[in-house]
């Protein structure tokens, strides 16, 4: 098939959307599939691959690192429609998505859509100056238009798909969680020696981006008591984000910015070792559609401590996979504790975790991705 994905999330920005993309792209291609990324363009960054197409983008003052794609390109649309595709997939309903989607119906391409994230969750990055209430209405509204257009929808949890419904939206919806990659064969031991990360170190860590909606301020509230029951506990903060600086200076007030280590954007392939280095992973946001980077975790052999709220707690299976708790500092300080103390609690969620690789192994997951493609294109031929 020639498949073309559409989205306003892709690298070099890093998020469990573009992530994810570059996963499907890469094992789509590996099976033999021709695959076209459509995605908006970064200043002074150059991609390797002629597939990869981008759109004339703006940066707004609230988001400096996330370029906004134009709807109107088009260079790209005629180039785009000498080209035949199978299946078009969007990964986001705003400027990009919607020029997928429009593409895609005006050449009778089957149209398939992933819903990723909670977007109303993220309404605190609106100006103030604009009614918070009429952003809402019209992002429902938005919303629903979007998703009833397309021929079929995935979701990467029921808390989406859930989410969707109650917007009134009638296309069939698929949950499919996305894939996780494969881990490095590396010890423990192994990966905290190429990080430098001293042996006897009791690790916590968490993954992606520090912003607002990420409640990432609950875990440095969380660590001076946290130190007091277990002194040898650091936090590793891995990712980079709008709030890092804030965030920096919270752990100097609060005064443990010598237990808290914020790496800001890493590679790839970096964030595995941190994950196979560590103890305990630690999730305090309640915004998700999914977290990926929780099945990540779990995939890795990580006990996980997450917040109860959006789609993390379906991410460990409702408390088998990993201890689900009130997104406040003490519930943290208290479920940390508890496992630094517990290493047969700490062993059955690692073992239940560790059931992620093979359920939510890529191939796998493109399997299934793969079928809700050939049902589109077979609702879209009737």
């Amino acid at each position: 098939m020639k498949i073309a994905l559409f989205s306003e999330s892709y690298l070099p920005y890093l998020n469990g959307v573009s992530i994810s993309i570059r996963i499907l792209q890469e094992e789509l291609t590996r099976r033999g599939h021709e695959v076209w990324v459509y995605a908006p363009r970064f200043r002074d960054y150059c991609d390797a691959l002629p597939t990869i197409r981008r759109f004339p983008a703006f940066y707004t003052p609230f988001e400096p690192d996330y370029p906004i794609g134009w709807l109107w390109a088009p260079r790209l649309w005629r180039e785009w429609r000498q080209q035949g595709f199978d299946i078009v997939h969007t990964h986001t309903p705003f400027f990009v998505g919607m020029a997928g989607a429009s593409w895609a119906r005006r050449t009778r391409t089957p149209l398939v859509s992933t819903f990723h994230t909670l977007y109303e969750e993220y309404l605190h990055y609106v100006p103030r100056v604009v009614p918070k209430g009429l952003v809402r209405r019209v992002l429902r509204w938005h919303l629903r238009r979007y998703y009833d257009s397309v021929d079929a929808i995935m979701t990467p949890s029921e808390t989406g798909a859930t989410v969707l419904r109650r917007y009134g939206i009638r296309k069939p919806i698929t949950p499919i969680r996305n894939p996780v990659l494969p881990f490095p064969d590396l010890t423990k031991e192994q990966a905290r020696a190429a990080l430098g990360i001293p042996q006897d170190t009791w690790m916590l860590l968490y993954v992606g981006r520090m912003a607002p909606e990420k409640n990432v301020h609950v875990l440095l509230q969380a660590m001076p008591h946290v130190k007091r029951g277990c002194p040898n506990a650091h936090l590793w903060l891995v990712g980079p984000g709008p709030s890092l600086e804030a965030l920096q200076a919270q752990a100097a007030a609060l005064n443990v910015q010598d237990d808290v280590h914020f790496t800001g954007p890493v590679p790839r392939e970096q964030v595995s070792l941190y994950m196979l280095a560590a103890d305990l992973f630690t999730f305090p946001s309640v915004t998700e559609s999914q977290g990926l980077v929780l099945d990540e975790a779990q995939a890795a052999g990580l006990p996980c401590i997450v917040a109860n709220g959006g789609g993390a707690p379906e991410a460990v299976n409702y408390g088998a996979s990993g201890l689900i708790v009130e997104p406040t500092p003490e519930a943290f300080v208290e479920a940390i504790l508890y496992l630094t103390r517990h290493p047969e609690a700490r062993e059955r969620l690692r073992q239940a975790g560790l059931q992620k690789r093979e359920t939510l192994s890529v191939p796998a997951v493109v399997d299934r991705i793969l079928q809700v493609y050939q049902k589109a294109s077979a609702c879209a031929a009737r």
